[in-house]
């Protein structure tokens, strides 16, 4: 049975986020706006072997505040990172989550890896004789999330998807579903990736991963930098969040989700997938392609992956592709994995708040075969909509629309 649409919005109303670059969502603001790098030595870990020893790890990320509030034992870092990004975010949306209906709320997450910190701990362990069941309680994917239904007492869905790179632009897709399909009120969704010693194995065996800087787009890229973080969004119903009283900075107004059936690491070269993930995403928002005011891309500095969706942006917009604003927030917090999409919405709303496009920093010469408009500073501008790619490992595409407030906020 297909559930019953009703026309409801699906606005956002607070954003919490912890990277390699902030650990706060102002902070995100004004650090993207300065175009800040935060690739530097990894220090969770012993980085000898790996192609690359840097990369955009969280180094100023405190978990005290967290464990200030919880009254439990030690937590795998990737709860660490979401709780952290939660907390701020109900702050920010100054909502009361114990006052949701129960079974009115909901919980949708993205991520790759989920508690590999700790499950990797257990393993090594475990080797030496040294069983701790205990290290396990967060590994699984699911955990986190839990975490949240647990102290929101939210009863409705609590899903985690592990789709790729695309984790958490679907996390916010489903967020969309539930409050249109009038299955939830609320609903908390974002994404979380700790750096792990496996990713950063995993990807430095494949190749794929820079020695030195990412510099999406540009002529000279040659790789990616991995990163860590969390970002989390507060969704609600326009309905709700207006008996409430509560002001929409941004609205979630469209998705596509397709895959590409070709193979398990390369992209399409005919970019037929994340074109179509974009079509889709501004058919379901009711927007044309000259009405997007900008494009945080997926841009993860590897060759294959910038031309494909270079390659689609000129397919979906012509000859504009090589104006309209494009952005890959990956220069500079790294490719935080099954995060990146909730990032991106996090950097779509802090663009909103400093009425800036945030730069792609590192970006210097265009790739002449696949030219986009990026640029190495900030613009100034106050985009409206904004659309959010994520292009993932296995060819997933998800496209995201999302429509930034003006003053007034969004309301329907």
């Amino acid at each position: 049975m297909i559930p019953p649409m009703r026309s409801r919005e699906a606005l956002v109303t607070g954003v919490g986020v912890v990277n390699a670059i902030a650990n706060d969502f102002e902070s995100f603001v004004e650090a993207m706006r300065e175009g800040r790098c935060g690739q530097r030595a990894i220090t969770g870990f012993d980085s000898a072997g790996l192609r690359n020893p840097r990369a955009c790890e969280a180094a100023e990320f405190d978990a005290g505040p967290v464990y200030a509030r919880r009254d439990r034992r030690k937590m795998d870092r990737s709860s660490e990172l979401l709780l952290a990004a939660f907390d701020q975010a109900v702050s920010m949306a100054r909502i009361d989550l114990r006052s949701v209906e129960s079974a009115r709320g909901a919980v949708a997450m993205g991520s790759t890896l989920g508690g590999a910190v700790t499950g990797f701990q257990y393993y090594r362990a475990a080797r030496e004789g040294r069983r701790r069941p205990s290290k396990l309680r967060d590994h699984s994917m699911h955990a986190p999330g839990y975490r949240i239904c647990i102290e929101s007492g939210f009863l409705g869905p609590n899903l985690v998807f592990s789709t790729a790179c695309t984790s958490s632009n679907l996390a916010l897709a489903a967020a969309l579903d539930l409050v249109r399909t009038d299955r939830a009120d609320v609903v908390v969704a974002g994404g979380f990736e700790p750096l792990s010693l496996i990713s950063c194995a995993g990807f430095s065996v494949m190749r794929n991963v820079t020695p030195g800087i990412c510099r999406p787009f540009d002529r000279n890229r040659d790789g990616l930098v991995l990163g860590e973080g969390s970002a989390v969004l507060i969704v609600e119903a326009d309905d709700f969040a207006a008996r409430r009283g509560a002001r929409g900075l941004a609205a979630v107004r469209g998705y596509g989700l397709v895959s590409d059936a070709r193979s398990m690491t390369a992209p399409d070269p005919t970019a037929a997938g994340p074109s179509t993930s974009m079509r889709h995403a501004m058919d379901m928002a009711g927007l044309s392609p000259d009405c997007v005011d900008w494009v945080c891309a997926h841009g993860t500095g590897t060759l294959l992956n910038d031309r494909a969706e270079a390659r689609a942006l000129r397919q979906v917009f012509g000859p504009r592709s090589r104006e309209v604003p494009c952005t890959s927030i990956k220069s500079m917090i790294g490719h935080t994995l099954g995060a990146a999409g909730a990032m991106n919405a996090a950097a779509a709303l802090a663009a909103g708040r400093g009425d800036y496009i945030p730069p792609t920093i590192h970006f210097e010469e265009p790739d002449p075969r696949d030219p986009v408009a990026c640029s190495s500073v900030a613009r100034t501008g106050a985009p409206k909509h904004v659309l959010s790619n994520s292009l993932g490992f296995g060819g997933s595409n998800c496209s995201v629309v999302i429509e930034l407030a003006g003053d007034s906020g969004v309301r329907e």
